[in-house]
């Protein structure tokens, strides 16, 4: 009986021990923090990119075979994405290149609203080399870079080896803050960023200076351009790129197929 008692009574500090300590617990696990709250978001990445990415292409009749049109877009709108544009290109008679097209046209010199009749180019944007197609007779195709005090000078574009724009245009990044969009003459612009290629009469061309007293009859640019042979490109906020992949094969290429794969990074 005695020790039935004392196990009782033993068995009675077990309890309020536990009790004490569940307890003790709840004070600390209380006052651990002062206040409490959550969060929730989500991350939407700003770039995105539009268009066949799976494309098949057939080059047993043409030398010279284009994909289809891509589309890379910014969506943000704090400020200037840029692109890298590369391939893993296994094979060594195929030159990968992209190409974009641009739309020029005719400008009220005072208000430079375009009017009149249009043309269109297409041009290296990512390759070896600047190249562009559907000059018309006549015309030459003209990179005019601007300069501090817009001094109106132009640069043949069969002349040019470097990238797109001078690193010394005033529409660059580094040089100009976003003057394109926003000097009042291009209201309409999103890409804000590049560089303006016209087609200027050959005839008034002297030594890389165009004659400015013919500027009626130029056409030009809707947009700016850019061309970078590292691939790197720049997207001004809520703007795009769009191009086409162009393969030249070499003629004497042996039978082969597989897969080549673009990266946009």
């Amino acid at each position: 009986m005695k020790e039935q008692k004392q196990k009782k009574k033993f068995n009675k500090k077990l309890l309020m021990f536990g009790v004490f300590g569940l307890f003790a617990l709840a004070l600390v696990s209380a006052i651990a923090y002062y206040a409490l709250f959550s969060v929730s978001f989500t991350i939407n990445q700003p770039i995105r990119t539009s268009g066949d990415l799976t494309q098949t292409i057939d080059c047993i009749t043409e030398h010279t075979c284009f994909g289809t049109e891509i589309v890379v877009s910014n969506d943000g709108t704090d400020g200037e994405k840029t692109i890298i544009i590369s391939n893993d290109n296994v094979n060594g008679d195929i030159t990968i290149s992209y190409i974009g097209e641009l739309t020029l046209s005719h400008k009220d010199l005072t208000t430079w609203i375009p009017y009149g009749d249009l043309q269109t180019i297409t041009y290296t944007i990512v390759g070896d080399t600047f190249e562009a197609s559907g000059v018309p007779v006549g015309y030459s195709l003209v990179y005019y870079k601007d300069n501090a005090g817009y001094v109106y000078t132009g640069e043949v574009v069969t002349a040019i080896t470097m990238n797109l724009p001078f690193v010394n245009d005033e529409n660059t990044v580094d040089d100009n803050v976003l003057d394109y969009c926003n000097n009042g003459f291009n209201p309409s612009a999103t890409q804000c960023v590049g560089a303006k290629l016209w087609l200027v009469p050959t005839d008034a061309i002297t030594s890389n200076v165009i004659n400015w007293g013919r500027a009626n009859e130029f056409y030009f640019e809707t947009s700016l351009i850019q061309f970078n042979a590292e691939g790197s490109i720049i997207i001004s906020p809520e703007s795009s790129v769009t191009f086409k992949p162009q393969f030249e094969v070499d003629e004497h290429a042996s039978d082969w197929s597989g897969t080549i794969t673009t990266t946009i990074a």
